[in-house]
Protein backbone atom coordinates (compact mmCIF):
# COMPACT_ATOMS: atom_id res chain seq x y z
CA UNK A 1 0.00 0.00 0.00
CA UNK A 2 2.84 2.37 0.82
CA UNK A 3 4.52 1.57 -2.50
CA UNK A 4 1.30 2.49 -4.36
CA UNK A 5 1.07 5.80 -2.52
CA UNK A 6 4.65 6.69 -3.44
CA UNK A 7 4.03 5.84 -7.14
CA UNK A 8 0.90 7.99 -7.18
CA UNK A 9 2.79 10.94 -5.71
CA UNK A 10 5.57 10.55 -8.31
CA UNK A 11 3.16 10.43 -11.21
CA UNK A 12 1.23 13.41 -9.87
CA UNK A 13 4.40 15.39 -9.43
CA UNK A 14 5.59 14.55 -12.99
CA UNK A 15 2.27 15.54 -14.47
CA UNK A 16 2.40 18.88 -12.71
CA UNK A 17 5.92 19.53 -14.04
CA UNK A 18 4.96 18.55 -17.59
CA UNK A 19 2.03 20.92 -17.61
CA UNK A 20 4.06 23.79 -16.35
CA UNK A 21 6.93 23.19 -18.84
CA UNK A 22 5.00 22.70 -22.13
CA UNK A 23 1.98 24.89 -21.72
CA UNK A 24 3.63 28.08 -20.65
CA UNK A 25 2.93 30.77 -23.37
CA UNK A 26 6.23 32.14 -24.72
CA UNK A 27 6.05 35.14 -27.20
CA UNK A 28 6.89 34.50 -30.90
CA UNK A 29 10.37 35.61 -31.92
CA UNK A 30 10.70 37.78 -35.03
CA UNK A 31 12.77 36.37 -37.89
CA UNK A 32 16.16 37.71 -38.99
CA UNK A 33 17.08 38.75 -42.54
CA UNK A 34 20.41 38.84 -44.37
CA UNK A 35 21.56 39.97 -47.81
CA UNK A 36 24.12 37.86 -49.64
CA UNK A 37 26.36 40.94 -50.01
CA UNK A 38 26.71 43.42 -47.17
CA UNK A 39 28.52 46.26 -48.94
CA UNK A 40 29.22 47.30 -52.55
CA UNK A 41 31.90 49.90 -53.18
CA UNK A 42 32.17 51.08 -56.78
CA UNK A 43 32.95 54.47 -58.26
CA UNK A 44 32.76 56.21 -61.65
CA UNK A 45 32.57 53.94 -64.67
CA UNK A 46 32.94 50.92 -62.38
CA UNK A 47 29.42 51.34 -61.02
CA UNK A 48 26.82 48.65 -61.68
CA UNK A 49 24.45 48.94 -64.59
CA UNK A 50 20.79 49.51 -63.91
CA UNK A 51 19.80 45.84 -64.07
CA UNK A 52 20.87 44.09 -60.86
CA UNK A 53 20.21 40.69 -59.37
CA UNK A 54 19.72 40.96 -55.59
CA UNK A 55 19.68 37.90 -53.29
CA UNK A 56 18.74 37.51 -49.61
CA UNK A 57 17.73 34.93 -47.05
CA UNK A 58 16.10 34.73 -43.65
CA UNK A 59 16.03 32.66 -40.48
CA UNK A 60 13.42 32.12 -37.78
CA UNK A 61 14.40 30.57 -34.45
CA UNK A 62 10.92 29.38 -33.45
CA UNK A 63 9.20 28.77 -36.76
CA UNK A 64 9.90 29.27 -40.45
CA UNK A 65 10.16 32.15 -42.91
CA UNK A 66 7.11 32.34 -45.13
CA UNK A 67 8.13 35.24 -47.36
CA UNK A 68 9.88 38.58 -47.62
CA UNK A 69 9.10 42.24 -48.06
CA UNK A 70 11.38 44.75 -49.77
CA UNK A 71 11.50 48.49 -50.34
CA UNK A 72 13.74 51.03 -52.06
CA UNK A 73 12.77 53.84 -49.68
CA UNK A 74 15.84 55.77 -48.56
CA UNK A 75 14.55 56.10 -44.99
CA UNK A 76 12.63 53.27 -43.35
CA UNK A 77 9.53 54.55 -41.52
CA UNK A 78 6.01 53.37 -40.69
CA UNK A 79 4.87 54.91 -43.98
CA UNK A 80 7.40 52.99 -46.09
CA UNK A 81 5.94 51.01 -48.98
CA UNK A 82 6.87 47.32 -48.76
CA UNK A 83 6.32 44.79 -51.54
CA UNK A 84 5.82 41.12 -50.72
CA UNK A 85 7.80 38.37 -52.48
CA UNK A 86 8.31 34.69 -51.69
CA UNK A 87 11.53 34.05 -53.59
CA UNK A 88 14.99 34.75 -52.21
CA UNK A 89 16.23 36.74 -55.20
CA UNK A 90 14.97 38.90 -58.04
CA UNK A 91 16.22 41.01 -60.97
CA UNK A 92 15.51 44.72 -60.61
CA UNK A 93 15.83 47.51 -63.16
CA UNK A 94 16.94 50.56 -61.18
CA UNK A 95 16.43 53.55 -63.45
CA UNK A 96 18.08 56.78 -62.46
CA UNK A 97 15.87 59.91 -62.46
CA UNK A 98 15.65 61.83 -65.77
CA UNK A 99 18.68 64.04 -66.23
CA UNK A 100 21.02 61.97 -64.06
CA UNK A 101 23.08 58.93 -64.91
CA UNK A 102 24.25 57.83 -61.43
CA UNK A 103 22.47 57.10 -58.17
CA UNK A 104 22.94 54.98 -55.03
CA UNK A 105 19.80 52.91 -54.55
CA UNK A 106 18.97 51.93 -50.97
CA UNK A 107 17.52 48.42 -50.84
CA UNK A 108 16.00 46.96 -47.68
CA UNK A 109 14.47 43.53 -47.18
CA UNK A 110 12.78 41.90 -44.17
CA UNK A 111 11.58 38.38 -43.48
CA UNK A 112 8.00 37.47 -42.65
CA UNK A 113 7.50 34.32 -40.56
CA UNK A 114 4.68 31.82 -40.39
CA UNK A 115 2.89 33.92 -37.74
CA UNK A 116 3.12 37.11 -39.87
CA UNK A 117 5.81 38.63 -37.68
CA UNK A 118 8.34 40.77 -39.58
CA UNK A 119 12.00 41.40 -38.97
CA UNK A 120 12.22 44.70 -37.05
CA UNK A 121 15.81 45.21 -38.23
CA UNK A 122 15.66 44.77 -42.02
CA UNK A 123 18.82 44.00 -43.95
CA UNK A 124 19.91 46.98 -46.08
CA UNK A 125 22.48 47.64 -48.78
CA UNK A 126 23.29 50.45 -51.21
CA UNK A 127 23.62 49.68 -54.94
CA UNK A 128 25.77 52.23 -56.80
CA UNK A 129 24.16 52.47 -60.27
CA UNK A 130 25.31 54.12 -63.48
CA UNK A 131 22.77 54.31 -66.29
CA UNK A 132 24.02 53.24 -69.74
CA UNK A 133 22.49 54.86 -72.84
CA UNK A 134 20.52 52.43 -75.03
CA UNK A 135 21.52 51.40 -78.54
CA UNK A 136 19.50 50.98 -81.74
CA UNK A 137 20.33 50.07 -85.33
CA UNK A 138 18.42 49.30 -88.52
CA UNK A 139 18.60 45.66 -89.54
CA UNK A 140 18.91 44.14 -92.99
CA UNK A 141 16.29 41.72 -94.19
CA UNK A 142 16.46 39.06 -96.87
CA UNK A 143 15.45 41.76 -99.36
CA UNK A 144 16.47 45.41 -98.98
CA UNK A 145 15.09 47.40 -101.93
CA UNK A 146 16.91 50.42 -103.27
CA UNK A 147 13.90 51.64 -105.29
CA UNK A 148 10.21 51.40 -104.51
CA UNK A 149 6.82 52.85 -105.22
CA UNK A 150 5.55 54.86 -102.23
CA UNK A 151 5.19 51.94 -99.82
CA UNK A 152 8.35 50.88 -97.99
CA UNK A 153 9.35 49.20 -94.76
CA UNK A 154 12.25 49.31 -92.29
CA UNK A 155 13.08 47.13 -89.27
CA UNK A 156 15.44 47.73 -86.37
CA UNK A 157 16.85 46.22 -83.22
CA UNK A 158 17.25 48.05 -79.90
CA UNK A 159 19.12 47.07 -76.78
CA UNK A 160 20.04 48.41 -73.37
CA UNK A 161 22.88 47.15 -71.20
CA UNK A 162 20.69 48.02 -68.21
CA UNK A 163 18.01 45.64 -69.43
CA UNK A 164 15.42 45.87 -72.18
CA UNK A 165 12.87 46.79 -69.50
CA UNK A 166 14.80 50.00 -68.97
CA UNK A 167 13.79 51.26 -72.43
CA UNK A 168 11.03 53.86 -72.42
CA UNK A 169 10.17 54.47 -76.10
CA UNK A 170 11.49 55.11 -79.61
CA UNK A 171 11.48 58.41 -81.50
CA UNK A 172 11.01 58.06 -85.27
CA UNK A 173 11.51 60.65 -88.02
CA UNK A 174 11.00 60.57 -91.78
CA UNK A 175 13.59 62.64 -93.70
CA UNK A 176 13.67 65.57 -91.23
CA UNK A 177 14.72 65.24 -87.60
CA UNK A 178 13.58 68.79 -86.80
CA UNK A 179 9.94 67.76 -87.20
CA UNK A 180 7.83 66.31 -84.41
CA UNK A 181 8.98 62.78 -83.61
CA UNK A 182 6.65 59.82 -83.95
CA UNK A 183 6.67 58.13 -80.52
CA UNK A 184 6.67 54.33 -80.67
CA UNK A 185 6.37 51.78 -77.89
CA UNK A 186 9.30 49.48 -77.24
CA UNK A 187 7.43 46.42 -78.58
CA UNK A 188 7.72 47.94 -82.06
CA UNK A 189 10.56 46.78 -84.29
CA UNK A 190 9.30 47.67 -87.78
CA UNK A 191 7.42 50.43 -89.55
CA UNK A 192 5.86 50.68 -93.01
CA UNK A 193 5.17 54.01 -94.70
CA UNK A 194 2.40 54.22 -97.30
CA UNK A 195 1.73 57.43 -99.20
CA UNK A 196 -1.79 58.78 -98.83
CA UNK A 197 -1.45 60.61 -102.17
CA UNK A 198 1.00 58.43 -104.15
CA UNK A 199 0.53 60.39 -107.39
CA UNK A 200 1.66 63.72 -105.92
CA UNK A 201 5.23 65.02 -105.60
CA UNK A 202 5.15 64.67 -101.80
CA UNK A 203 2.62 63.20 -99.45
CA UNK A 204 1.60 62.43 -95.93
CA UNK A 205 2.13 58.77 -95.13
CA UNK A 206 0.15 56.22 -93.20
CA UNK A 207 2.13 54.28 -90.64
CA UNK A 208 1.83 50.53 -90.10
CA UNK A 209 3.64 49.15 -87.04
CA UNK A 210 5.28 45.73 -87.13
CA UNK A 211 3.06 43.59 -89.38
CA UNK A 212 -0.22 45.35 -88.64
CA UNK A 213 -2.87 45.29 -91.37
CA UNK A 214 -4.41 48.57 -90.22
CA UNK A 215 -2.57 51.88 -90.04
CA UNK A 216 -1.98 53.97 -86.96
CA UNK A 217 -4.23 57.02 -86.60
CA UNK A 218 -1.20 59.32 -86.64
CA UNK A 219 0.26 60.15 -90.07
CA UNK A 220 3.69 61.52 -90.86
CA UNK A 221 4.58 64.35 -93.27
CA UNK A 222 7.24 64.64 -95.94
CA UNK A 223 7.31 61.40 -97.89
CA UNK A 224 9.24 62.52 -100.98
CA UNK A 225 8.47 61.25 -104.51
CA UNK A 226 11.10 60.71 -107.21
CA UNK A 227 13.64 61.39 -104.52
CA UNK A 228 15.69 59.66 -101.85
CA UNK A 229 14.02 59.03 -98.49
CA UNK A 230 15.65 58.15 -95.18
CA UNK A 231 14.27 57.11 -91.82
CA UNK A 232 15.84 58.14 -88.51
CA UNK A 233 15.24 56.55 -85.14
CA UNK A 234 16.62 56.71 -81.60
CA UNK A 235 15.88 54.84 -78.41
CA UNK A 236 15.14 56.60 -75.12
CA UNK A 237 15.41 54.87 -71.74
CA UNK A 238 13.53 55.52 -68.50
CA UNK A 239 16.26 57.87 -67.36
CA UNK A 240 15.64 60.01 -70.47
CA UNK A 241 19.01 58.97 -71.88
CA UNK A 242 18.96 58.66 -75.68
CA UNK A 243 20.86 56.44 -78.06
CA UNK A 244 22.74 57.82 -81.02
CA UNK A 245 20.44 58.50 -83.97
CA UNK A 246 20.27 55.52 -86.33
CA UNK A 247 19.98 56.34 -90.04
CA UNK A 248 18.42 53.91 -92.51
CA UNK A 249 19.82 52.99 -95.88
CA UNK A 250 18.42 55.40 -98.47
CA UNK A 251 15.54 54.33 -100.67
CA UNK A 252 14.49 56.06 -103.89
CA UNK A 253 10.70 56.37 -103.92
CA UNK A 254 9.05 56.56 -107.32
CA UNK A 255 5.93 58.61 -107.77
CA UNK A 256 2.96 56.65 -109.06
CA UNK A 257 1.88 58.18 -112.38
CA UNK A 258 -0.94 55.90 -113.53
CA UNK A 259 -3.23 53.04 -112.58
CA UNK A 260 -1.40 50.46 -114.72
CA UNK A 261 1.81 48.70 -113.70
CA UNK A 262 4.09 46.97 -116.22
CA UNK A 263 6.21 44.30 -114.51
CA UNK A 264 9.36 43.05 -116.21
CA UNK A 265 10.29 39.75 -114.53
CA UNK A 266 13.32 38.93 -116.71
CA UNK A 267 15.82 39.79 -113.99
CA UNK A 268 18.37 42.33 -115.18
CA UNK A 269 17.55 41.60 -118.82
CA UNK A 270 14.53 41.53 -121.08
CA UNK A 271 14.93 44.97 -122.68
CA UNK A 272 13.76 43.66 -126.08
CA UNK A 273 10.72 42.03 -124.49
CA UNK A 274 9.99 45.22 -122.61
CA UNK A 275 10.15 47.18 -125.85
CA UNK A 276 7.53 44.84 -127.35
CA UNK A 277 5.12 45.59 -124.48
CA UNK A 278 5.76 49.32 -124.74
CA UNK A 279 4.86 49.13 -128.44
CA UNK A 280 1.69 47.17 -127.67
CA UNK A 281 0.66 49.72 -125.04
CA UNK A 282 1.15 52.52 -127.54
CA UNK A 283 -0.83 50.62 -130.18
CA UNK A 284 -3.89 50.42 -127.93
CA UNK A 285 -3.58 54.00 -126.65
CA UNK A 286 -2.04 53.34 -123.21
CA UNK A 287 0.56 56.07 -122.93
CA UNK A 288 0.72 56.43 -119.16
CA UNK A 289 1.85 53.49 -117.09
CA UNK A 290 4.27 52.67 -114.31
CA UNK A 291 7.11 50.22 -114.56
CA UNK A 292 8.79 47.78 -112.18
CA UNK A 293 11.68 45.40 -112.80
CA UNK A 294 10.60 43.02 -110.06
CA UNK A 295 13.52 40.54 -110.23
CA UNK A 296 16.32 43.03 -110.91
CA UNK A 297 19.36 42.59 -108.67
CA UNK A 298 22.20 44.84 -107.57
CA UNK A 299 25.93 44.14 -107.76
CA UNK A 300 25.66 41.92 -104.68
CA UNK A 301 22.95 39.77 -106.23
CA UNK A 302 20.18 41.12 -104.00
CA UNK A 303 16.75 42.13 -105.30
CA UNK A 304 16.83 45.89 -105.67
CA UNK A 305 13.20 46.69 -106.57
CA UNK A 306 11.23 43.96 -104.80
CA UNK A 307 9.63 44.76 -101.44
CA UNK A 308 11.18 43.25 -98.29
CA UNK A 309 8.14 41.10 -97.52
CA UNK A 310 4.86 39.89 -98.97
CA UNK A 311 2.69 42.34 -97.03
CA UNK A 312 4.61 45.38 -98.30
CA UNK A 313 4.64 44.03 -101.86
CA UNK A 314 0.91 43.44 -101.64
CA UNK A 315 0.35 47.08 -100.66
CA UNK A 316 2.40 48.23 -103.64
CA UNK A 317 0.41 46.11 -106.09
CA UNK A 318 -2.84 47.37 -104.57
CA UNK A 319 -1.95 50.91 -105.68
CA UNK A 320 -2.84 49.86 -109.25
CA UNK A 321 -5.97 48.80 -111.12
CA UNK A 322 -4.17 46.74 -113.75
CA UNK A 323 -0.92 44.77 -113.94
CA UNK A 324 0.79 43.41 -117.06
CA UNK A 325 3.40 40.88 -115.93
CA UNK A 326 5.90 39.12 -118.24
CA UNK A 327 8.85 36.87 -117.42
CA UNK A 328 10.79 33.72 -118.25
CA UNK A 329 10.85 32.12 -114.79
CA UNK A 330 7.49 30.69 -113.82
CA UNK A 331 8.61 29.69 -110.34
CA UNK A 332 9.85 33.18 -109.43
CA UNK A 333 6.86 34.99 -110.95
CA UNK A 334 4.06 32.70 -109.82
CA UNK A 335 5.38 32.20 -106.29
CA UNK A 336 5.63 35.96 -105.75
CA UNK A 337 2.31 36.78 -107.42
CA UNK A 338 0.47 33.99 -105.62
CA UNK A 339 1.41 35.45 -102.24
CA UNK A 340 1.17 39.17 -102.97
CA UNK A 341 -1.81 39.77 -105.30
CA UNK A 342 -4.67 38.60 -103.07
CA UNK A 343 -5.58 42.15 -102.02
CA UNK A 344 -5.02 43.40 -105.57
CA UNK A 345 -7.63 41.01 -106.96
CA UNK A 346 -9.97 41.52 -104.00
CA UNK A 347 -9.90 45.26 -104.71
CA UNK A 348 -10.98 44.66 -108.32
CA UNK A 349 -7.52 44.51 -109.89
CA UNK A 350 -6.97 42.84 -113.29
CA UNK A 351 -3.86 41.10 -114.56
CA UNK A 352 -2.38 39.89 -117.83
CA UNK A 353 0.50 37.50 -117.18
CA UNK A 354 2.78 35.90 -119.77
CA UNK A 355 5.41 33.53 -118.38
CA UNK A 356 7.59 30.74 -119.68
CA UNK A 357 7.04 27.48 -117.79
CA UNK A 358 10.18 25.38 -118.07
CA UNK A 359 10.69 21.69 -117.38
CA UNK A 360 12.04 22.35 -113.87
CA UNK A 361 8.82 23.96 -112.62
CA UNK A 362 7.51 22.14 -109.55
CA UNK A 363 4.02 21.09 -110.55
CA UNK A 364 3.27 19.99 -106.98
CA UNK A 365 3.71 23.51 -105.61
CA UNK A 366 0.77 25.71 -104.70
CA UNK A 367 1.95 28.52 -107.00
CA UNK A 368 -0.91 27.80 -109.42
CA UNK A 369 -3.66 28.13 -106.82
CA UNK A 370 -4.67 31.65 -107.86
CA UNK A 371 -4.44 31.08 -111.63
CA UNK A 372 -6.84 29.61 -114.23
CA UNK A 373 -4.64 26.48 -114.22
CA UNK A 374 -5.79 23.28 -112.55
CA UNK A 375 -2.86 21.12 -113.67
CA UNK A 376 -0.11 21.27 -116.27
CA UNK A 377 -0.03 18.54 -118.93
CA UNK A 378 3.32 16.76 -118.89
CA UNK A 379 3.23 13.45 -120.81
CA UNK A 380 5.52 10.67 -119.58
CA UNK A 381 8.70 10.06 -121.59
CA UNK A 382 7.71 12.77 -124.08
CA UNK A 383 8.49 16.41 -124.74
CA UNK A 384 6.00 18.99 -126.04
CA UNK A 385 7.33 21.83 -128.20
CA UNK A 386 6.25 24.53 -130.61
CA UNK A 387 7.70 25.13 -134.05
CA UNK A 388 8.47 28.60 -135.36
CA UNK A 389 5.44 28.46 -137.66
CA UNK A 390 2.87 26.91 -135.33
CA UNK A 391 -0.58 28.47 -135.09
CA UNK A 392 -2.14 29.50 -131.79
CA UNK A 393 -5.85 29.44 -132.47
CA UNK A 394 -8.55 31.27 -130.54
CA UNK A 395 -11.95 29.77 -129.89
CA UNK A 396 -13.53 33.26 -129.88
CA UNK A 397 -14.04 35.68 -132.75
CA UNK A 398 -13.09 38.50 -130.40
CA UNK A 399 -9.49 37.28 -130.34
CA UNK A 400 -7.19 37.21 -133.40
CA UNK A 401 -5.33 34.11 -134.54
CA UNK A 402 -1.71 34.18 -133.38
CA UNK A 403 1.31 32.70 -135.13
CA UNK A 404 4.55 31.55 -133.51
CA UNK A 405 7.71 33.28 -134.70
CA UNK A 406 10.17 31.27 -132.57
CA UNK A 407 10.91 27.67 -131.73
CA UNK A 408 9.79 26.90 -128.16
CA UNK A 409 11.55 23.84 -126.74
CA UNK A 410 9.21 23.26 -123.81
CA UNK A 411 5.44 23.86 -123.95
CA UNK A 412 3.15 23.39 -120.97
CA UNK A 413 -0.55 23.21 -121.93
CA UNK A 414 -2.90 23.01 -118.99
CA UNK A 415 -6.25 21.86 -117.64
CA UNK A 416 -8.58 24.61 -116.41
CA UNK A 417 -9.95 25.18 -112.93
CA UNK A 418 -13.75 25.17 -112.75
CA UNK A 419 -15.13 28.44 -114.09
CA UNK A 420 -12.02 29.36 -116.10
CA UNK A 421 -12.25 29.66 -119.89
CA UNK A 422 -9.90 28.68 -122.65
CA UNK A 423 -8.88 31.54 -124.95
CA UNK A 424 -6.20 29.89 -127.12
CA UNK A 425 -4.94 26.42 -127.93
CA UNK A 426 -1.67 25.79 -129.72
CA UNK A 427 -0.53 23.50 -132.51
CA UNK A 428 1.85 21.44 -130.40
CA UNK A 429 4.32 18.78 -131.48
CA UNK A 430 5.15 15.82 -129.22
CA UNK A 431 8.50 14.06 -129.33
CA UNK A 432 8.78 10.48 -128.11
CA UNK A 433 12.00 10.60 -126.14
CA UNK A 434 12.59 6.84 -126.51
CA UNK A 435 12.34 6.74 -130.32
CA UNK A 436 13.15 10.43 -131.01
CA UNK A 437 10.15 10.65 -133.35
CA UNK A 438 7.73 13.58 -133.63
CA UNK A 439 3.98 13.67 -134.13
CA UNK A 440 1.10 16.11 -133.66
CA UNK A 441 -0.03 16.32 -130.05
CA UNK A 442 -3.69 15.31 -129.75
CA UNK A 443 -4.14 15.95 -126.04
CA UNK A 444 -5.27 19.11 -124.30
CA UNK A 445 -3.60 22.13 -125.96
CA UNK A 446 -4.80 25.11 -123.90
CA UNK A 447 -1.99 27.66 -123.53
CA UNK A 448 -3.88 30.92 -122.80
CA UNK A 449 -6.94 31.13 -120.54
CA UNK A 450 -8.85 33.60 -118.43
CA UNK A 451 -10.37 33.57 -114.99
CA UNK A 452 -13.35 35.64 -113.86
CA UNK A 453 -14.13 37.50 -110.65
CA UNK A 454 -17.20 36.72 -108.59
CA UNK A 455 -19.36 38.87 -110.86
CA UNK A 456 -18.44 37.08 -114.09
CA UNK A 457 -15.99 39.74 -115.28
CA UNK A 458 -12.64 38.72 -116.74
CA UNK A 459 -9.87 39.68 -114.30
CA UNK A 460 -6.94 37.35 -114.99
CA UNK A 461 -5.55 36.27 -118.37
CA UNK A 462 -2.58 33.89 -118.21
CA UNK A 463 -0.36 32.51 -120.96
CA UNK A 464 2.21 29.75 -120.48
CA UNK A 465 3.79 30.91 -123.73
CA UNK A 466 5.74 34.14 -123.98
CA UNK A 467 3.29 36.13 -126.05
CA UNK A 468 5.94 38.37 -127.58
CA UNK A 469 6.97 35.25 -129.55
CA UNK A 470 3.49 34.85 -131.04
CA UNK A 471 3.36 37.98 -133.22
CA UNK A 472 4.44 36.56 -136.57
CA UNK A 473 1.05 37.47 -138.02
CA UNK A 474 1.50 41.04 -136.70
CA UNK A 475 -1.93 41.05 -135.09
CA UNK A 476 -0.87 41.13 -131.46
CA UNK A 477 -2.24 44.69 -131.00
CA UNK A 478 -5.72 43.24 -131.47
CA UNK A 479 -5.01 40.76 -128.67
CA UNK A 480 -3.90 43.54 -126.31
CA UNK A 481 -6.88 45.67 -127.20
CA UNK A 482 -9.28 42.82 -126.49
CA UNK A 483 -7.70 41.98 -123.12
CA UNK A 484 -6.72 45.37 -121.72
CA UNK A 485 -9.39 47.62 -123.20
CA UNK A 486 -12.46 45.52 -123.98
CA UNK A 487 -12.28 42.99 -121.14
CA UNK A 488 -10.32 44.78 -118.39
CA UNK A 489 -11.55 48.30 -119.16
CA UNK A 490 -8.16 49.83 -118.45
Amino acid sequence: MQRLLILFLVITSFSACKTGFFEEDFPNEAPETYTVIDTIIRFGEDRLNSQVNISWWGDDADGFVEGYEFTFDEVISPSSSWQYIQSQDSVFVLSTPPGTDTLDFHFSVRSVDNESSVDLTPASIYYPIKNTPPTIAFTDGVINPERSYPVFKYTWEANDADGFENLSHFELFLNDTTLQAIILETNTNAVTFEAINPQESSSEARIYLNNAVTAETENVDLLLMNDTNRVYIRAVDKSASSSAMAISKPIFVKQQTSNILMINAYGNFGENVEEFYVDMFNEVGITEYDYLKILATNSEGEFSQQAPDVLTQSRIFSLFDGIVWFGNNATASLSLAQKSTVDFFNDGGKMLMSIYVSSDFDEQSNFLDFTPIQTLDTPVDSTLFLTDTATVQSNSAAYPELLSQAFVGIVKPFELVPGAEQIYEAEIIVRDNATNTNSLWTGNSTVIARKNDGNGNSNFVLSTLEIHKLNDAMNMPSFFEQVLINEFGL
